[in-house]
């Protein structure tokens, strides 16, 4: 009995968190072999639904780029007790002149909190698709309402590891600036720092507004003009990581600045250890 409770407290739990989908999403919706072959075929997927008590209805648009034609039937589901959504594809309520209709399709999809994505299948087995939440009703009467060149992007975007557009200012608003040390009078980049330096790298790439800069720093060891070309050494080797790493120069600046902006005193070797460092903010 208290097992049978369990389940249904835990289906109910789902179903309410279900609920929160309701809306319109948009995204990619592509064969399995998508990235590999110039045959593959991949298009934008429009999908508007809405939630009530674990039942689900609404509207699907699936796109031809090859063709200029698109095709928006209407959909039924349900949430099941593991929180996934079954959606079946109805009857067709729209199309563009002369288009061939396919085969309906049913889809399975579940929701990545952490990156803000529905991701799912198509119950044939043979495509995928990633969708993320859109800020307009399912258009009617119109060809293409996104471009392949924007579906390019959005490709792009999931194999840099690109949260969904909703989930970004989150995690700008979370991300945490903490500088990186070097040892005595080294510009190397210590392994340790490789992922946080990668996911601020993916940082960037999530918000095509922002650039990085990064400012280079010693201790008080040697003289002005040594300490000003190591701090600017340390700054490219920063410059020189990102870029290896895939982040575009036009997205980074530097600046270097020697011993003159210690954050720690320059007569121990602790207040010496956190003044050989570089810093980073967003511009």
């Amino acid at each position: 009995m208290k097992l049978f409770l369990l389940i249904c407290f835990l289906f109910s739990l789902n179903v309410i968190q279900a609920q929160k989908l309701s809306g319109t999403w948009q995204g990619l919706y592509s064969s399995e072999n998508a990235d590999n072959s110039a045959d593959a075929q991949r298009s934008w997927i429009y999908l508007d639904m809405t939630i009530v008590k674990g039942m689900i209805d609404g509207k699907i648009r699936r796109e031809d780029f090859s063709l200029h034609q698109y095709y928006i039937y209407d959909i039924v589901g349900k949430v099941l007790p593991d929180g996934q959504l079954e959606i079946s594809e109805s009857t067709v309520s729209q199309k563009s002149k002369n288009a061939v209709i396919p085969a309906k399709q049913q889809y399975s999809l579940q929701f990545d909190a952490k990156k803000g994505y529905l991701i799912g299948t198509v119950k044939n087995g043979k495509s995928k698709l990633t969708l993320y939440r859109a800020n307009f009703n399912i258009q009617e009467n119109t060809p293409n309402i996104l471009t392949e060149n924007q579906l390019d992007k959005f490709q792009q975007e999931l194999k840099d590891g690109i949260s969904s557009p909703e989930k970004r200012l989150e995690e700008l608003k979370a991300f945490k600036f903490d500088p990186i040390y070097f040892d005595y009078g080294k510009d190397s980049v210590k392994k340790e720092y490789e992922a946080y330096l990668i996911e601020m790298i993916r940082m960037v790439k999530s918000h095509s507004d922002l650039r990085i800069l990064i400012t280079g720093h010693t201790d008080s060891d040697g003289s002005d003009a040594y300490n000003v070309g190591l701090s600017q050494r340390r700054a490219a080797a920063l410059l020189h990581f990102f870029e290896q790493h895939g982040l575009p120069k036009s997205r980074v600046e530097i600046d270097f600045k020697g011993e003159k902006e210690p954050v720690d005193r320059n007569d121990t070797p602790e207040g010496k250890q956190k003044n050989r460092r570089v810093d980073f903010r967003f511009v």
